[in-house]
């Protein structure tokens, strides 16, 4: 996960009567921290695992002045500058415009979306938590049309699932296409039948409803309907095209897909009829 070898890190006290550490017990991994100074947000993160360990505060911060020690602690990952006024901040969660952003601070929910929401913020590795019974009241409920914040944070929530399930804990993977290995910030959680024409039923078979394709071409075309997969063995489909994509094409054109078996072979199928009349 820090192939630097560098892990940043934070920690905070317990504070007064556990003010602090109720805070930290709220936070999950693939949350944003922000870090504020002089009225503007000027830098993000997102939590990657958190621990309670006073010994190891003791190690890296020793004690402050009242013989307290940062023992509550959370990693962070893919931290970025980010330049925004405290002002717009409270105008997106909904504090009054003079609001004072200090101290160790957890949104709730709502306000958290709101802001995820306005800057589109996620993860590239980190995942958030959602337990197989949350994705299917996600799944029951899920409404395409609905395109509001609520909506998002669905749709964000059920890509995590997917995701965690195809990836669990690893950070680099196989395209299930091309085969070849890349961060999973390049890999998509990509649905073998279209999503749009599954059934709830289908949605909830997520170990075999979705497969690793890469960013680099593999998902598109098979989004696209340019290659479909046929007894294991990817085919292409007679499109329009040009030299260059003939030439990723015939790199790819005759490979074994690893993900066709038994439990999957009915949504290649689909996607194999859905595209066999398309010429354009």
């Amino acid at each position: 996960m820090y192939p630097s070898g560098l892990v940043p890190t934070w920690g905070v006290t317990a504070g007064v009567n556990n003010v602090n550490a109720n805070k930290w017990r709220k936070i999950q991994p693939a949350d944003v921290t922000f870090f504020s100074a002089n009225k503007v947000l000027y830098s993000y993160g997102f939590v990657t695992f958190k621990i309670h360990n006073k010994l190891l505060a003791q190690h890296l911060w020793e004690f402050n002045s009242k013989g307290e020690t940062w023992e509550y602690i959370y990693f962070l990952d893919e931290l970025r500058e980010h330049d925004i006024p405290i002002s717009l901040f409270n105008e997106i969660v909904g504090y009054s415009e003079n609001f004072k952003v200090q101290g160790f601070s957890v949104l709730d929910e709502d306000k958290s979306d709101a802001l995820l929401s306005y800057f589109d913020l996620e993860s590239e590795t980190a995942v958030q938590p959602v337990s197989e019974e949350e994705y299917r009241d996600i799944i029951e409920s899920f409404d395409i049309n609905i395109l509001d914040i609520e909506g998002k944070t669905k749709s964000r929530a059920e890509q995590g699932f997917l995701r965690k399930a195809l990836f669990g804990n690893k950070t680099i993977d196989g395209c299930g296409i091309c085969g070849k290995e890349y961060p999973i910030s390049f890999l998509i959680a990509a649905h073998i039948k279209k999503r749009s024409f599954c059934s709830n039923e289908e949605k909830l078979d997520y170990r075999n409803i979705v497969m690793p394709m890469c960013k680099f071409g593999c998902d598109d075309l098979f989004e696209k309907g340019y290659i479909t997969v046929n007894e294991g063995i990817i085919s292409v489909n007679d499109k329009t095209t040009t030299i260059p994509l003939k030439i990723y094409l015939s790199h790819i054109e005759g490979m074994h897909c690893g993900y066709w078996n038994v439990d999957t072979i009915k949504y290649f199928d689909w996607h194999r009829n859905h595209h066999s009349l398309s010429k354009v």
